[in-house]
Protein backbone atom coordinates (compact mmCIF):
# COMPACT_ATOMS: atom_id res chain seq x y z
CA UNK A 1 0.00 0.00 0.00
CA UNK A 2 1.38 3.40 -1.02
CA UNK A 3 1.34 6.34 1.37
CA UNK A 4 0.70 10.01 0.68
CA UNK A 5 2.78 12.62 2.51
CA UNK A 6 0.06 13.21 5.12
CA UNK A 7 -0.41 9.47 5.68
CA UNK A 8 3.34 8.97 6.05
CA UNK A 9 3.49 11.83 8.57
CA UNK A 10 0.69 10.30 10.64
CA UNK A 11 2.37 6.87 10.54
CA UNK A 12 5.62 8.37 11.79
CA UNK A 13 3.87 10.28 14.58
CA UNK A 14 1.81 7.27 15.69
CA UNK A 15 4.73 4.86 15.47
CA UNK A 16 7.19 7.07 17.31
CA UNK A 17 5.04 8.39 20.16
CA UNK A 18 5.17 5.28 22.36
CA UNK A 19 5.15 4.42 26.05
CA UNK A 20 8.55 6.02 26.60
CA UNK A 21 7.00 9.48 26.80
CA UNK A 22 5.24 8.57 30.06
CA UNK A 23 8.60 7.90 31.76
CA UNK A 24 10.48 10.96 30.52
CA UNK A 25 9.79 12.97 33.72
CA UNK A 26 11.78 10.26 35.53
CA UNK A 27 14.62 10.71 33.03
CA UNK A 28 14.68 14.45 33.78
CA UNK A 29 14.66 13.70 37.52
CA UNK A 30 17.81 11.62 37.05
CA UNK A 31 19.79 14.52 35.57
CA UNK A 32 18.06 17.76 36.59
CA UNK A 33 15.52 20.12 35.01
CA UNK A 34 17.61 22.31 32.68
CA UNK A 35 20.37 19.74 32.11
CA UNK A 36 17.65 17.25 31.22
CA UNK A 37 16.11 19.61 28.68
CA UNK A 38 19.47 20.44 27.07
CA UNK A 39 20.69 16.83 26.95
CA UNK A 40 17.36 15.52 25.71
CA UNK A 41 17.35 18.00 22.84
CA UNK A 42 20.90 16.87 21.97
CA UNK A 43 19.89 13.20 22.05
CA UNK A 44 16.80 13.97 19.97
CA UNK A 45 18.68 15.92 17.31
CA UNK A 46 21.41 13.26 17.18
CA UNK A 47 18.81 10.52 16.73
CA UNK A 48 17.08 12.45 13.95
CA UNK A 49 20.45 13.04 12.27
CA UNK A 50 21.08 9.28 12.34
CA UNK A 51 17.62 8.66 10.83
CA UNK A 52 18.43 11.08 8.02
CA UNK A 53 21.83 9.41 7.52
CA UNK A 54 20.07 6.07 7.25
CA UNK A 55 17.67 7.50 4.66
CA UNK A 56 20.59 8.83 2.58
CA UNK A 57 22.41 5.49 2.82
CA UNK A 58 19.28 3.65 1.65
CA UNK A 59 19.07 5.96 -1.39
CA UNK A 60 22.70 5.29 -2.36
CA UNK A 61 22.43 1.55 -1.72
CA UNK A 62 19.28 1.24 -3.85
CA UNK A 63 21.03 2.99 -6.74
CA UNK A 64 24.13 0.82 -6.36
CA UNK A 65 22.32 -2.52 -5.98
CA UNK A 66 19.17 -1.84 -8.09
CA UNK A 67 17.19 -3.35 -5.23
CA UNK A 68 14.45 -1.88 -3.07
CA UNK A 69 15.02 -1.52 0.67
CA UNK A 70 11.83 -2.30 2.58
CA UNK A 71 13.08 -2.84 6.13
CA UNK A 72 15.92 -1.97 8.48
CA UNK A 73 17.24 -5.53 8.06
CA UNK A 74 17.35 -5.06 4.26
CA UNK A 75 19.36 -1.87 4.73
CA UNK A 76 21.94 -3.55 6.95
CA UNK A 77 22.25 -6.58 4.66
CA UNK A 78 22.71 -4.51 1.49
CA UNK A 79 25.11 -2.18 3.27
CA UNK A 80 27.47 -5.08 3.99
CA UNK A 81 26.73 -6.92 0.74
CA UNK A 82 27.70 -3.90 -1.37
CA UNK A 83 30.13 -2.38 1.12
CA UNK A 84 33.92 -2.71 1.36
CA UNK A 85 35.09 -6.05 -0.06
CA UNK A 86 36.63 -7.13 3.24
CA UNK A 87 33.19 -6.94 4.91
CA UNK A 88 30.95 -8.32 2.16
CA UNK A 89 31.10 -11.87 3.52
CA UNK A 90 29.60 -10.57 6.77
CA UNK A 91 26.30 -9.62 5.08
CA UNK A 92 24.47 -12.83 6.03
CA UNK A 93 25.61 -12.86 9.65
CA UNK A 94 24.83 -9.14 10.05
CA UNK A 95 21.35 -9.75 8.65
CA UNK A 96 20.80 -12.51 11.21
CA UNK A 97 22.19 -10.45 14.09
CA UNK A 98 20.01 -7.47 13.16
CA UNK A 99 16.88 -9.65 12.80
CA UNK A 100 17.49 -11.28 16.18
CA UNK A 101 18.20 -7.90 17.81
CA UNK A 102 14.99 -6.37 16.47
CA UNK A 103 12.99 -9.44 17.53
CA UNK A 104 14.38 -9.33 21.07
CA UNK A 105 13.79 -5.57 21.22
CA UNK A 106 10.15 -5.99 20.16
CA UNK A 107 9.68 -8.76 22.74
CA UNK A 108 11.23 -6.42 25.31
CA UNK A 109 8.62 -3.79 24.46
CA UNK A 110 5.94 -6.42 25.16
CA UNK A 111 7.60 -7.06 28.56
CA UNK A 112 7.40 -3.35 29.35
CA UNK A 113 3.73 -3.27 28.34
CA UNK A 114 2.86 -6.22 30.59
CA UNK A 115 4.63 -4.69 33.59
CA UNK A 116 3.18 -1.24 32.87
CA UNK A 117 -0.40 -2.54 32.70
CA UNK A 118 0.03 -4.66 35.85
CA UNK A 119 1.56 -1.77 37.85
CA UNK A 120 -1.14 0.71 36.86
CA UNK A 121 -4.09 -1.67 37.28
CA UNK A 122 -2.78 -2.54 40.75
CA UNK A 123 -2.53 1.18 41.57
CA UNK A 124 -6.16 1.75 40.54
CA UNK A 125 -7.58 -1.26 42.36
CA UNK A 126 -5.55 -0.58 45.52
CA UNK A 127 -7.51 2.67 45.90
CA UNK A 128 -10.87 0.90 45.80
CA UNK A 129 -10.03 -2.53 47.22
CA UNK A 130 -8.45 -2.95 50.64
CA UNK A 131 -7.39 -6.56 49.96
CA UNK A 132 -4.35 -5.63 47.85
CA UNK A 133 -2.93 -8.36 45.62
CA UNK A 134 0.67 -8.99 44.61
CA UNK A 135 1.93 -7.46 41.35
CA UNK A 136 2.47 -11.01 40.05
CA UNK A 137 -1.28 -11.67 40.27
CA UNK A 138 -1.97 -8.75 37.94
CA UNK A 139 0.80 -9.85 35.57
CA UNK A 140 -0.81 -13.30 35.35
CA UNK A 141 -4.15 -11.65 34.59
CA UNK A 142 -2.57 -9.57 31.81
CA UNK A 143 -0.92 -12.72 30.42
CA UNK A 144 -4.28 -14.54 30.30
CA UNK A 145 -5.90 -11.59 28.52
CA UNK A 146 -3.09 -11.41 25.97
CA UNK A 147 -2.96 -15.16 25.26
CA UNK A 148 -6.03 -15.26 22.97
CA UNK A 149 -5.24 -11.81 21.55
CA UNK A 150 -1.78 -12.73 20.23
CA UNK A 151 -3.37 -15.56 18.25
CA UNK A 152 -4.72 -12.92 15.83
CA UNK A 153 -2.72 -13.36 12.62
CA UNK A 154 -4.31 -10.76 10.33
CA UNK A 155 -2.22 -7.62 10.01
CA UNK A 156 -5.33 -5.66 8.94
CA UNK A 157 -7.10 -6.66 12.16
CA UNK A 158 -4.06 -5.73 14.23
CA UNK A 159 -3.87 -2.39 12.38
CA UNK A 160 -7.48 -1.67 13.42
CA UNK A 161 -6.69 -2.44 17.07
CA UNK A 162 -3.58 -0.30 16.78
CA UNK A 163 -5.71 2.63 15.53
CA UNK A 164 -8.02 2.26 18.54
CA UNK A 165 -4.95 2.20 20.80
CA UNK A 166 -3.60 5.37 19.18
CA UNK A 167 -6.92 7.16 19.74
CA UNK A 168 -6.95 6.17 23.42
CA UNK A 169 -3.31 7.20 23.67
CA UNK A 170 -4.00 10.64 22.17
CA UNK A 171 -6.95 11.37 24.46
CA UNK A 172 -4.89 10.27 27.47
CA UNK A 173 -1.99 12.56 26.55
CA UNK A 174 -4.28 15.58 26.13
CA UNK A 175 -5.75 15.07 29.61
CA UNK A 176 -2.28 14.57 31.15
CA UNK A 177 -0.92 17.77 29.60
CA UNK A 178 -3.85 19.86 30.82
CA UNK A 179 -3.16 18.49 34.31
CA UNK A 180 0.57 19.24 34.11
CA UNK A 181 0.05 22.90 33.24
CA UNK A 182 -2.05 23.55 36.35
CA UNK A 183 -0.34 24.86 39.49
CA UNK A 184 3.24 24.64 38.23
CA UNK A 185 5.93 25.65 40.76
CA UNK A 186 8.79 27.99 39.90
CA UNK A 187 11.62 26.31 37.99
CA UNK A 188 14.07 27.47 40.69
CA UNK A 189 12.54 24.86 43.00
CA UNK A 190 14.07 22.08 40.91
CA UNK A 191 17.83 21.47 40.54
CA UNK A 192 19.25 22.50 37.17
CA UNK A 193 21.60 19.51 37.37
CA UNK A 194 21.23 16.68 39.85
CA UNK A 195 23.88 13.95 39.61
CA UNK A 196 26.55 12.43 37.37
CA UNK A 197 25.88 8.96 38.78
CA UNK A 198 22.36 8.77 37.31
CA UNK A 199 23.35 10.18 33.90
CA UNK A 200 23.40 6.69 32.27
CA UNK A 201 19.80 6.17 33.44
CA UNK A 202 18.78 9.40 31.73
CA UNK A 203 20.36 8.38 28.42
CA UNK A 204 18.89 4.86 28.60
CA UNK A 205 15.35 6.14 29.18
CA UNK A 206 15.76 8.79 26.47
CA UNK A 207 16.95 6.21 23.91
CA UNK A 208 14.02 3.96 24.84
CA UNK A 209 11.64 6.83 24.00
CA UNK A 210 13.04 7.03 20.44
CA UNK A 211 12.07 3.49 19.49
CA UNK A 212 11.04 4.10 15.87
CA UNK A 213 14.30 3.79 13.92
CA UNK A 214 13.06 0.60 12.22
CA UNK A 215 9.74 2.22 11.31
CA UNK A 216 11.39 5.07 9.40
CA UNK A 217 12.61 2.75 6.63
CA UNK A 218 9.27 0.92 6.37
CA UNK A 219 7.43 4.24 5.92
CA UNK A 220 10.02 5.43 3.41
CA UNK A 221 9.57 2.30 1.27
CA UNK A 222 5.81 2.95 0.93
CA UNK A 223 5.95 6.69 0.26
CA UNK A 224 4.65 7.89 -3.11
CA UNK A 225 6.88 10.97 -3.22
CA UNK A 226 10.07 9.52 -1.75
CA UNK A 227 12.03 12.72 -2.45
CA UNK A 228 9.88 14.53 0.14
CA UNK A 229 11.04 12.21 2.93
CA UNK A 230 14.63 13.18 3.79
CA UNK A 231 16.43 16.46 4.29
CA UNK A 232 16.17 19.05 7.06
CA UNK A 233 12.74 20.17 5.76
CA UNK A 234 11.43 16.71 4.80
CA UNK A 235 8.62 14.63 6.30
CA UNK A 236 10.94 12.72 8.61
CA UNK A 237 12.41 15.90 10.10
CA UNK A 238 8.95 17.43 10.52
CA UNK A 239 7.57 14.37 12.30
CA UNK A 240 10.58 14.09 14.62
CA UNK A 241 10.52 17.83 15.40
CA UNK A 242 6.93 17.45 16.61
CA UNK A 243 7.86 14.35 18.61
CA UNK A 244 10.91 15.99 20.23
CA UNK A 245 8.81 19.04 21.19
CA UNK A 246 6.10 16.79 22.68
CA UNK A 247 8.63 14.63 24.54
CA UNK A 248 10.55 17.63 25.86
CA UNK A 249 7.37 19.19 27.24
CA UNK A 250 6.37 15.95 28.97
CA UNK A 251 9.78 15.47 30.55
CA UNK A 252 10.30 19.11 31.53
CA UNK A 253 6.84 19.93 32.89
CA UNK A 254 6.34 16.47 34.40
CA UNK A 255 9.47 16.79 36.52
CA UNK A 256 8.82 20.50 37.21
CA UNK A 257 5.42 19.67 38.67
CA UNK A 258 6.19 16.54 40.70
CA UNK A 259 9.89 17.03 41.52
CA UNK A 260 11.44 14.25 43.61
CA UNK A 261 8.01 12.59 43.88
CA UNK A 262 8.07 11.87 40.12
CA UNK A 263 7.08 8.21 39.64
CA UNK A 264 8.42 5.70 37.12
CA UNK A 265 5.46 6.49 34.86
CA UNK A 266 3.63 9.78 35.14
CA UNK A 267 0.23 8.07 35.35
CA UNK A 268 1.18 7.03 38.91
CA UNK A 269 1.48 10.71 39.83
CA UNK A 270 -2.04 11.59 38.72
CA UNK A 271 -4.72 12.00 41.46
CA UNK A 272 -6.02 8.47 42.00
CA UNK A 273 -9.38 9.38 43.52
CA UNK A 274 -10.41 11.54 40.57
CA UNK A 275 -12.54 9.77 37.96
CA UNK A 276 -11.04 11.81 35.09
CA UNK A 277 -7.45 10.80 35.86
CA UNK A 278 -8.45 7.24 36.67
CA UNK A 279 -10.05 7.08 33.23
CA UNK A 280 -6.74 8.31 31.74
CA UNK A 281 -4.91 5.36 33.28
CA UNK A 282 -7.62 3.01 32.00
CA UNK A 283 -7.24 4.49 28.51
CA UNK A 284 -3.51 3.84 28.58
CA UNK A 285 -4.08 0.31 29.92
CA UNK A 286 -6.36 -0.41 26.95
CA UNK A 287 -3.85 1.19 24.57
CA UNK A 288 -0.96 -0.87 25.95
CA UNK A 289 -2.86 -4.16 25.71
CA UNK A 290 -3.97 -3.45 22.14
CA UNK A 291 -0.44 -2.35 21.17
CA UNK A 292 1.04 -5.73 22.16
CA UNK A 293 -0.52 -7.33 19.06
CA UNK A 294 1.37 -5.20 16.55
CA UNK A 295 4.61 -5.38 18.60
CA UNK A 296 4.27 -9.19 18.85
CA UNK A 297 3.76 -9.46 15.08
CA UNK A 298 7.40 -8.54 14.34
CA UNK A 299 9.20 -11.31 16.30
CA UNK A 300 6.63 -13.99 15.47
CA UNK A 301 6.96 -13.19 11.74
CA UNK A 302 10.66 -14.05 12.09
CA UNK A 303 10.42 -16.98 14.52
CA UNK A 304 7.48 -18.88 12.99
CA UNK A 305 9.04 -19.28 9.50
CA UNK A 306 12.18 -20.65 11.20
CA UNK A 307 10.06 -23.20 13.11
CA UNK A 308 8.07 -24.02 9.98
CA UNK A 309 11.26 -24.94 8.12
CA UNK A 310 11.85 -27.76 10.60
CA UNK A 311 8.51 -29.38 9.67
CA UNK A 312 7.71 -31.57 6.69
CA UNK A 313 4.97 -30.56 4.24
CA UNK A 314 2.77 -33.35 5.63
CA UNK A 315 3.27 -32.13 9.19
CA UNK A 316 2.48 -28.56 8.14
CA UNK A 317 -0.75 -29.68 6.49
CA UNK A 318 -1.88 -31.67 9.55
CA UNK A 319 -0.50 -29.65 12.45
CA UNK A 320 0.45 -26.28 10.93
CA UNK A 321 -2.21 -24.20 12.70
CA UNK A 322 -1.70 -25.95 16.02
CA UNK A 323 2.07 -25.58 15.74
CA UNK A 324 1.80 -21.87 14.98
CA UNK A 325 -0.55 -21.28 17.93
CA UNK A 326 1.80 -23.27 20.17
CA UNK A 327 4.80 -21.21 18.97
CA UNK A 328 2.92 -17.98 19.70
CA UNK A 329 1.92 -19.24 23.15
CA UNK A 330 5.49 -20.28 24.00
CA UNK A 331 6.89 -16.91 22.91
CA UNK A 332 4.32 -15.00 24.98
CA UNK A 333 5.10 -17.27 27.95
CA UNK A 334 8.81 -16.44 27.67
CA UNK A 335 7.95 -12.71 27.51
CA UNK A 336 5.72 -13.12 30.55
CA UNK A 337 8.48 -14.97 32.43
CA UNK A 338 10.90 -12.06 31.87
CA UNK A 339 8.19 -9.63 33.02
CA UNK A 340 7.77 -11.57 36.26
CA UNK A 341 11.51 -11.84 36.85
CA UNK A 342 12.12 -8.13 36.20
CA UNK A 343 8.94 -6.30 37.29
CA UNK A 344 10.64 -2.90 37.35
CA UNK A 345 9.67 -0.50 34.60
CA UNK A 346 12.57 1.90 34.99
CA UNK A 347 15.25 -0.81 34.88
CA UNK A 348 13.62 -2.55 31.91
CA UNK A 349 13.35 0.65 29.89
CA UNK A 350 16.89 1.76 30.66
CA UNK A 351 18.25 -1.64 29.65
CA UNK A 352 16.29 -1.74 26.38
CA UNK A 353 17.19 1.85 25.50
CA UNK A 354 20.86 1.46 26.43
CA UNK A 355 21.44 -1.90 24.78
CA UNK A 356 19.19 -1.97 21.71
CA UNK A 357 18.46 1.74 21.25
CA UNK A 358 22.12 2.76 21.18
CA UNK A 359 23.04 0.02 18.68
CA UNK A 360 20.11 0.36 16.28
CA UNK A 361 19.59 4.14 16.51
CA UNK A 362 23.18 5.43 16.79
CA UNK A 363 25.98 2.92 16.24
CA UNK A 364 24.71 1.04 13.17
CA UNK A 365 23.55 4.14 11.20
CA UNK A 366 26.92 5.83 11.76
CA UNK A 367 28.78 2.65 10.75
CA UNK A 368 26.58 2.28 7.68
CA UNK A 369 27.32 5.84 6.55
CA UNK A 370 31.05 5.25 6.92
CA UNK A 371 30.84 2.09 4.82
CA UNK A 372 28.46 3.48 2.18
CA UNK A 373 30.34 6.73 1.58
CA UNK A 374 33.74 5.00 1.56
CA UNK A 375 32.62 2.78 -1.32
CA UNK A 376 31.08 5.77 -3.11
CA UNK A 377 34.34 7.69 -2.68
CA UNK A 378 32.48 10.48 -0.85
CA UNK A 379 33.89 9.95 2.64
CA UNK A 380 35.50 13.09 4.05
CA UNK A 381 37.61 13.62 7.15
CA UNK A 382 34.81 15.65 8.74
CA UNK A 383 32.25 12.88 8.17
CA UNK A 384 34.69 10.27 9.51
CA UNK A 385 35.27 12.25 12.72
CA UNK A 386 31.54 12.93 13.12
CA UNK A 387 30.51 9.28 12.65
CA UNK A 388 33.33 8.07 14.90
CA UNK A 389 32.10 10.46 17.60
CA UNK A 390 28.52 9.11 17.23
CA UNK A 391 29.77 5.52 17.50
CA UNK A 392 31.81 6.35 20.62
CA UNK A 393 28.81 8.16 22.16
CA UNK A 394 26.57 5.17 21.38
CA UNK A 395 29.12 2.78 22.88
CA UNK A 396 29.27 4.85 26.09
CA UNK A 397 25.47 4.68 26.42
CA UNK A 398 25.57 0.97 25.61
CA UNK A 399 28.21 0.16 28.23
CA UNK A 400 27.33 2.47 31.12
CA UNK A 401 23.56 2.35 30.65
CA UNK A 402 23.46 -1.43 30.38
CA UNK A 403 25.75 -1.90 33.39
CA UNK A 404 23.75 0.56 35.51
CA UNK A 405 20.40 -1.02 34.60
CA UNK A 406 21.72 -4.53 35.28
CA UNK A 407 23.01 -3.35 38.68
CA UNK A 408 19.54 -2.06 39.51
CA UNK A 409 17.92 -5.29 38.33
CA UNK A 410 20.31 -7.43 40.40
CA UNK A 411 19.84 -5.20 43.45
CA UNK A 412 16.07 -5.67 43.38
CA UNK A 413 16.29 -9.48 43.57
Amino acid sequence: MSLSNSQALMNLLKGTAGTGILSLPTAFKNVGLWAGLALFLIVGMLTVHCMLMLNSCCHLLEKRSSKSILTYVDAVELNFQYGPKSLQKSAAIMKTITSVSISIMQCSFCCVYIVWVAVNVKEILDNYWSNSQSLRVYEVAVFLILLPYIMVKSLNTLAFFSTVANLAYLIGLIIIFQSLFQGLPDSSERPAFSSWSTLPLFFGTSMFAFESICLTISVRSKLININDYGGWNGLLSLAMTIIIALYSCMGFYGYLKFGEDTATTITLNLPQNNWLYTSVTILFVVAMILSVGIQFYVPISIIWPAVKKQMTSDQIEKFGRVAQCFTRAVLLTLIFAVSVLVPHLDSLMVFIGSFFGSVLSLILPALMELMTLSVEGQLTVTTTIKDAAIIIFGMLILIFGTVESLKNIITTF
